[in-house]
Order: C-alpha cells, then sequence, then structure tokens
C-alpha cells in the first residue's frame, strides 16, 4: 500500500516548492519594482511570479485529488466511497483560491463592471463545486457509514 502512495509525497513536494518559491521570489526587490507592459496595469515581474507559483501549486492539488481519487476507487472497503468526496472538495478549495490568484495579473486589467462579472463567474463555479460536493455526500456518505460499520463489526471479537 505505501509503494502505491508514493507519488503522494511528490506532489506535495512539489507544491511546497511552487508556494515556496512563488513568495520568495515575489518578494524579492528587483521583482516588485520590474514593471511589465503600462505602468496602469499595476503588474510586476513579483505579481507575474506569484502568480505562477501559485497557479502551479493549485493545479497540482488538483490534479493530486483527481489522482486520489482514482487510487481510491480502485481500493475495497471503506476508502472507496471516500473517492466520491475527493475531486469535489478539491474542487470547492481551488476554485475560491483562484480567483485571487488571476487577479494578480488581470487585477489591473479589469474595470469595475468587468470586476462585478468576474466575482460572479467565480461566485457560480465555487457554488456549483458546494452543489458537487453536497450531491456526492448525499449520494455516496451511506455506502461510507455501511463500510465503517461492516469494518467496526469484523474487528470487535
Amino acid at each position: 500500500m505505501a509503494k502505491n502512495w508514493g507519488w503522494l509525497i511528490q506532489y506535495l513536494l512539489v507544491i511546497m516548492v511552487a508556494l515556496i518559491l512563488g513568495a520568495a521570489i515575489g518578494e524579492l526587490d528587483l521583482f516588485k519594482k520590474t514593471a511589465l507592459g503600462a505602468q496602469k496595469l499595476k503588474l510586476t515581474a513579483a505579481s507575474l511570479a506569484q502568480f505562477l507559483g501559485y497557479g502551479s501549486a493549485l493545479t497540482l492539488l488538483w490534479l493530486l485529488a483527481q489522482r486520489a481519487a482514482r487510487e481510491l476507487q480502485s481500493q475495497v472497503g471503506c476508502k472507496r466511497p471516500v473517492s466520491f468526496f475527493v475531486l469535489p472538495l478539491a474542487t470547492l478549495i481551488v476554485v475560491p483560491a483562484v480567483h485571487q490568484i488571476m487577479l494578480l495579473v488581470f487585477g489591473g486589467l479589469i474595470g469595475p463592471e468587468l470586476r462585478k462579472i468576474y466575482n460572479w463567474i467565480f461566485i457560480l463555479g465555487t457554488t456549483a463545486a458546494a452543489i458537487w460536493l453536497v450531491v456526492a455526500l448525499f449520494q455516496h456518505l451511506e455506502a461510507l457509514i455501511e463500510e465503517l460499520r461492516s469494518g467496526a463489526r469484523s474487528r470487535q471479537p
């Protein structure tokens, strides 16, 4: 079992490195002072580095959840029903975070009216992810509870 989940450590390490590099490079004075494009856009090399670092970490987090769901799907026992909750939960975490990360690059490009539309797109996306999670819980929570009960019964003397 441990050998099959070695990929998890790889994903987590790469996510941590992406977060650390995005934050560290984004704090370098040279990157903060270097503007990209017109000054009114407020786009700096620091915000681009943070966008790439944090965006990569979130992408990897979602891919990690996708892989974990596939791996759990192939398991027996209570792990299998859990597989149905992993991707909706990860999506519920990733979508609102993407909202903030996209603003690092595009925040200076959008005016107040486009910003409202932008916000509503992410409100709808977050709501859709929450509904997905609730539907997955509704459809598969009973199977998880039953697997946990049968596992507890099998451990009793």
